[in-house]
């Protein structure tokens, strides 16, 4: 929404499963299809569909996440790698000015082959240690930080990540009537707006329903009596019926947190979707 913004939209919880958007003429995929249609100027790389003898992308993650890399061999680091650098490449070559919309899909390898790449390049990346999270902290976030500032370069407005969804693990055992993102959770400080999509059937159209987990789009004003800043945020927690047109009329005229409409808070049962990602305390901060 607006210049310079990070969207980080997850597939639809209710689907209860990973989803993979190939190529619109080959699978039919109505969303990338309609992108396409339109008038905007967009890249949209499926990165489901190269390299697919690498290791499943959430087992790539969860390795990673707790200090295995999972690199059994050369080849298959190798490969992360060069997932990686074929992202980059393609962006110097492809992205010239001529989009606005940039969509990635999925980002799970991405990060992966990010990975990767700092396991094999330590030193010029500046990572001391993998201890304590280091390799993401000192190695990945700042190589996803200057990924996203080389799109934005080439006149990108709009960037579109989108993750799987998994169902988490506890002892040994997966969650019952749990999903949870797949991917890190470096997009949630990068970005400037993170919505999860849910099903609503009160939407006749289909449309779904939003779970506002980031927003920075609220508006600034100063008080010129008192000189203090005034900020005003303008979209509910919830936005009930959730295309981008209902997120542009909130942004013009915001909403009355104090007294919300039907719709624009969530249920327990949503909360505890995305419970995950923000707690109680985080949403009222």
């Amino acid at each position: 929404v607006g210049k310079t913004t990070l969207a980080a939209t997850f597939a639809r919880p209710s689907q209860m499963g990973q989803v993979y958007y190939h190529d619109a003429e080959r699978s039919g995929n109505n969303f990338v299809a309609s992108l396409q249609q339109s008038s905007l100027q967009m890249k949209y790389v499926s990165l489901s569909d190269r390299f697919t003898d690498l290791p499943d992308s959430n087992d790539l993650l969860n390795r990673i996440v707790n200090g295995q890399m999972p690199w059994v061999d050369a080849k298959t680091r190798n490969g992360l790698i060069e997932y990686y650098e074929y992202i980059l490449q393609d962006l110097n070559t492809n992205l010239n000015g001529q989009y606005t919309v940039y969509v990635m899909d999925t980002i799970e390898r991405l990060e992966a082959g990010m990975a990767a790449w700092v396991d094999a390049h330590r030193k010029e990346s500046g990572v001391t240690t993998t201890a304590h999270g280091r390799m993401w902290t000192e190695g990945v976030y700042p190589l996803y930080e200057n990924l996203i500032s080389s799109i934005h370069a080439r006149g990108v407005k709009t960037v579109i990540f989108t993750s799987h969804l998994k169902t988490p693990w506890e002892n040994n055992r997966p969650v019952i009537n749990k999903v949870v993102p797949s991917g890190k959770k470096i997009l949630y400080l990068l970005s400037r707006f993170m919505i999860w999509l849910v099903k609503d059937g009160d939407n006749a159209d289909g449309a779904p329903a939003g779970l506002i987990l980031k927003e920075r789009l609220a508006e600034y004003a100063i008080d010129n009596e008192t000189d203090e800043w005034i900020v005003k945020r303008q979209l509910p927690q919830r936005i009930p019926h959730c295309t981008w047109q209902d997120i542009y009329y909130y942004l013009q005229n915001g909403c009355d947190l104090a007294n919300p409409k039907p719709g624009e808070v969530m249920s327990s049962d949503e909360r505890e979707l995305i419970s995950e990602l923000l707690t109680n305390k985080q949403m009222e901060l």
